[in-house]
């Protein structure tokens, strides 16, 4: 495997990442619609890939692995009611409030997550090195495409709920940083199959919680209703389709 084809590949799948992220910051007066639109490419991340890949590596039918998803969406939930990861309400107003939070809200944890997530996603192209270049060239187009929307999430989920755009920057630089970062333990160390499908399906139950009950309740409000949930099936929409053309 030439490593100038697996560094190529490697930039071209982080520079995705970025170039994702740019477009919310960019554009931040519509964070509302990227809000939407990144509620669903979490659900759709979470049903058509980490659980789909989750089930594979466990390998012990469906039923465990879905218990799997199933009590790290009800941690979550815990975690989320007794205040432990969104102290407060936060109101989705067009303007920010005067004052800064104290408290980081769930979606900061959503773009935490989507840290982990990268970090995951370097371990997969670092697998395909070891395959042949097809595989690696084909596994780096798919992930390119999703990076792109993780960027546009990561972004989304930060300023939509009135954080700097300091913060927007540093989360989307260390989504890039990990991906880089989970690409190089994958040619150090080979992680066992059963641990790196607890590890997706854990993800899929925290982002199905994230996307389907925090995320879209907040933004479905009666003003721009339609525009929403058109968003969110776009986002949907585009997992979907990477999803199709990674098979």
């Amino acid at each position: 495997m030439s490593i100038a084809i697996a560094g190529l590949t490697l930039l071209v799948v982080a520079g995705a990442t970025l170039a994702g992220g740019t477009i919310p910051l960019r554009l931040d007066r519509h964070a509302r619609v990227f809000l939407s639109f990144s509620a669903g490419t979490l659900v759709a991340l979470a049903l058509l890939e980490l659980v789909p890949e989750g089930i594979e590596n466990v390998g012990k039918g469906t039923h465990v692995p879905l218990l799997v998803v199933l009590g790290a969406f009800l941690a979550t939930l815990l975690l989320d009611k007794l205040h432990v990861l969104h102290p407060h309400a936060h109101a989705m107003d067009a303007e920010c409030p005067p004052e800064d939070h104290e408290h980081a809200p769930l979606a900061m944890h959503g773009a935490l997550g989507l840290l982990l997530h990268s970090a995951v996603d370097g371990l997969a192209l670092a697998a395909a090195v070891r395959q042949s270049p097809q595989t690696l060239v084909a596994v780096g187009l798919a992930l390119s495409a999703h990076k792109f929307a993780d960027g546009i999430t990561t972004v989304s989920l930060v300023l939509t709920h009135h954080h700097r755009r300091a913060a927007a920057v540093r989360l989307l630089l260390g989504n890039a940083g990990l991906l880089l970062v989970g690409f190089a333990m994958g040619l150090a160390i080979t992680l066992q199959r059963g641990q790196l499908g607890g590890l997706l399906l854990v993800m899929a139950g925290f982002f199905l919680y994230l996307g389907a009950s925090d995320l879209i309740p907040a933004v479905m409000t009666p003003v721009c209703r339609k525009r929403d949930v058109f968003a969110t099936a776009c986002g949907m929409a585009a997992i979907g389709l990477i999803s199709l053309l990674a098979q």
